[in-house]
């Protein structure tokens, strides 16, 4: 690797000597010989790739390639830093260089990406392509099929904005349920595990990355396919994406109840490693070592130490507050550059504010001091994070990114009431379904009403009256119809009236994002109770 790495340095200052780029070619080659025969699948793939890259660059004429080039060399480092981990692990995680290689399959024309799945032990042909949808059917009209689909693509249009899962999934699984029972079986099967894996990403929770939101997206056009009053027969099930969201669905973990359901069915094989290790092990791979953000954080200690005792000086009006006054100063500059440096922006800009406070103290000025202890709190949290777990650091628990001049106070009583008004919904939901499982015991709904009356009035409260006056008429309909009149409701109009709730829950979640047109949602949710008789004209 090392022959091959100064060949490729020499390539890079004398980009017409071919005779270079040829040997390093054949360097790489070996090694993917001797990877192949100790069998490390990942670093053989891995050179394959570089070798059928390296190949394509002009032997005598490599003056534009600098993007294949380049990432010939961070592939050569990657594979570096790739086998002293499998050295010490003792096994390889071939997953880990996927990135890498599409990375050189981009320098590549016309050749794809390979998927998260790659590596999965899992063939398309393996799969069962009809497990669900045996049961008798009941097909949907037009209209209803179009306001599921719609709904499923707002839930979509707010996963692909990173507006939260918490927001999406729910309308996304509300028409992926409905579908199971209503598509052919190969759509059925496929909603099915769609749901799971949608449940995988919310709960466990995976990483939501651009081809994982295009597996839904393609999914949309799969169920379009369906419409009804098609004139050709139902598409043949696609087994390629139910191969790649069965994949999501392996890497669920047990709090997901779906997705236990599809392993035992499809009898999954186990991955080997949780989404939590892998992206462990992508930050090991690619930062600093461990050994070296140790030495780091027991400097910035120190460092913290220092600044701790020139603090207590100056709060105890000791020694020379102009030396100490200028000896902190420089101490607080240094520090927040190098917390920059490690990717640590929060703490970096708290001790920055804390830097130039510092310039406008004077002598007994405790508040500015405290102010400044407290800054030095959180910048050691952060280093002992760093210590921990080496160059895997986010942000700080508790840290609020981004600056708003809303009150705390405000912005806390508005998440708490967002909350309650969400627990409101899911009670009544709960409800509404034990209602039905009991055949038709109305004693499940008697608190119903007033539970939706309670999010009402915290609808009102948070300025969203047009959606408490879609709550109002829900319960209304559970008032009137159900309680008073005993009327026992279809199940189409009950499905009908859980359609209109999931809709308001998706409303709360984003609406203060408002990233997606949440008028969309709200109409959604009209047209449901209008199915039932209600309108906000009032019947």
């Amino acid at each position: 690797m090392g022959e091959v790495e100064d060949l490729l340095q020499q390539f890079l200052e004398d980009r017409h000597n071919g005779s270079l780029l040829q040997q390093a070619i054949e360097g790489l080659q070996q090694l993917r010989g001797t990877l192949t025969l100790i069998e490390l699948r990942g670093a053989a793939l891995l050179l394959a790739e570089m070798i059928a890259l390296a190949t394509d660059i002009p032997e005598h004429d490599g003056t534009d390639r600098n993007e294949p080039l380049s990432a010939l060399c961070d592939s050569l480092f990657l594979l570096e830093r790739y086998l002293q981990q499998c050295r010490h692990q003792g096994f390889e995680r071939p997953e880990l260089l996927l990135p890498t290689i599409n990375q050189l399959r981009a320098n590549r024309p016309g050749v794809p990406a390979l998927s998260d799945s790659h590596f999965y032990s899992l063939t398309a042909e393996s799969l069962p392509l009809t497990l669900r949808g045996q049961q008798e059917q009941q097909p949907l009209d037009g209209r209803t099929f179009n306001r599921l689909r719609q709904m499923y693509q707002l839930g979509l249009l707010g996963m692909i904005r990173d507006d939260g899962l918490a927001a999406s999934a729910p309308l996304m699984q509300r028409a992926l349920v409905r579908w199971q029972s209503t598509l052919d079986p190969s759509a059925a099967t496929l909603c099915w595990v769609a749901a799971a894996a949608l449940e995988a990403i919310e709960k466990t929770p995976l990483q939501l990355s651009s081809p994982r939101k295009r597996l839904f997206s393609q999914l949309d056009r799969e169920i379009k396919k369906r419409a009804v009053r098609q004139p050709s027969p139902a598409p043949a099930n696609n087994p390629e994406l139910l191969r790649e969201l069965a994949f999501l669905v392996a890497l669920g973990d047990a709090s997901c109840e779906r997705c236990e359901e599809v392993k035992a069915a499809l009898r999954l094989p186990d991955t080997g490693y949780t989404e939590l290790e892998l992206q462990s092990s992508f930050h090991r791979l690619r930062g600093p070592g461990v050994d070296v953000m140790r030495s780091v954080a027991e400097a910035l200690r120190e460092e913290l130490t220092a600044i701790k005792d020139l603090l207590d000086l100056l709060a105890r009006n000791a020694g020379d507050p102009e030396q100490s006054l200028e000896t902190l100063g420089g101490a607080l500059q240094r520090l927040w550059k190098t917390l920059s440096m490690l990717d640590l922006p929060e703490a970096a800009a708290a001790i920055e504010a804390a830097a130039e406070q510092l310039s406008s103290w004077k002598s007994a000025d405790i508040e500015l001091l405290e102010q400044i202890a407290d800054a030095v709190l959180m910048a050691e949290t952060a280093v002992n994070r760093l210590d921990e777990r080496g160059s895997d650091v986010g942000p700080v628990p508790g840290s609020v990114p981004g600056d708003s001049k809303e009150p705390v106070e405000l912005k806390e009583a508005r998440i708490v009431l967002i909350e309650e008004s969400q627990a409101g919904l899911s009670l009544a939901k709960r409800a509404i379904t034990a209602y039905m499982e009991s055949g038709n015991d109305i004693m499940h709904l008697m608190n119903v009403p007033s539970t939706l009356e309670t999010v009402r009035g915290g609808l009102i409260f948070l300025g969203m009256t047009r959606a408490a006056s879609i709550i109002n008429l829900s319960g209304r309909f559970i008032q009137e119809v159900m309680l008073e009149r005993r009327d026992v409701p279809k199940a189409q109009q009950l499905e009908v009236l859980a359609d209109a709730l999931t809709s308001i829950e998706f409303y709360l979640e984003s609406a203060e994002r408002s990233a997606v047109a949440t008028t969309d949602v709200l109409t959604l949710a009209e047209e449901s109770l209008a199915e039932l008789g209600y309108t906000l004209a009032g019947p």
